[in-house]
C-alpha cells in the first residue's frame, strides 16, 4: 500500500482549529491533471500570501497590529449583522432561540465596534483571550500527558503543556503595548510556518504526481 500524503496547517490566529488535508496515493491519482495543477497553484499562492503577511507583521508590528484589530472588528460585526439577518429570515423559530440569537448578535456588533473604534483595547482583549486559550491548552496537554505517562511522548506532552502555561502567564502579565507587539509577532510567525506547510504540501503533491 502507498503511504498517505498528510498535511496539517493551522490558521494564522491559532484559535480556529486546524485545517487538515489528507490525500492517499489513490485519490491523488484520481485527480485530473487540471485539478492537480489548480491545487498546486492554490497552495503556492497561499504560501506566498501568508509569507508576505507574516513578514509584514514582523517588520511593521504596530501598523500590522492596527490592521489586524480593524479586520477582526469588521469580521465580528459581519457575524453580528448576519445573525440579525437570520432572525428576520427565520421568524418561525421559538422566541427563546430568537432572544439568545439577538443577544449574541448585539454582543458581536458591540465587540466588533470596540475593535474598530479603539484597536488598542481590542488587541488587549484578544491578548486576554489568547492567554486563556493557552492556559486551557496547557492544562489539557498536562492532563493528557499524565494519563498516558507510560507511553512514549508523554513527557514531551507535559513539557509543552508547561511551556504553554508559561507563555500564558507572560502574555497575561504584559501591558497593552507589549501585548500588541507580542500578538502581532505571534501571528506573523504562525503565518510564516503555515506558508512553509503549504509549500510542503505543494512539494508532496508534486512528488505524488510524478
Amino acid at each position: 500500500n502507498k503511504p498517505y500524503v498528510y498535511f496539517s496547517a493551522r490558521p494564522p490566529t491559532g484559535i480556529c482549529g486546524a485545517i487538515m488535508f489528507m490525500f492517499s496515493h489513490y485519490t491523488l491519482n484520481a485527480f485530473s491533471p487540471r485539478i492537480f495543477l489548480r491545487y498546486k497553484r492554490h497552495a503556492g499562492m497561499m504560501a506566498a500570501l501568508l509569507f508576505i503577511c507574516g513578514a509584514c507583521c514582523l517588520a511593521w508590528p504596530l501598523v500590522a497590529g492596527w490592521y489586524l484589530a480593524v479586520v477582526t472588528g469588521m469580521l465580528l460585526m459581519i457575524c453580528g449583522f448576519y445573525s440579525l439577518y437570520s432572525l428576520i429570515v427565520f421568524r418561525q423559530q421559538h422566541w427563546k432561540s430568537r432572544l439568545v440569537a439577538l443577544i449574541f448578535a448585539i454582543a458581536w456588533i458591540v465587540l466588533g465596534l470596540s475593535f474598530v473604534v479603539n484597536p488598542l483595547n481590542g488587541m488587549s482583549s484578544l491578548a486576554i483571550l489568547f492567554g486563556f486559550l493557552f492556559v486551557l491548552g496547557g492544562i489539557s496537554r498536562i492532563v493528557s500527558g499524565c494519563k498516558t505517562r507510560k507511553q512514549s511522548g508523554a513527557g514531551w506532552n507535559i513539557f509543552i503543556g508547561l511551556l504553554d502555561l508559561l507563555i500564558a502567564c507572560l502574555w497575561l502579565a504584559m501591558n497593552p503595548q507589549q501585548s500588541w507587539l507580542f500578538i502581532t509577532a505571534f501571528i506573523g510567525v504562525e503565518m510564516i510556518f503555515s506558508a512553509i506547510g503549504f509549500l510542503v504540501l505543494r512539494n508532496k503533491m508534486k512528488h505524488a504526481q510524478a
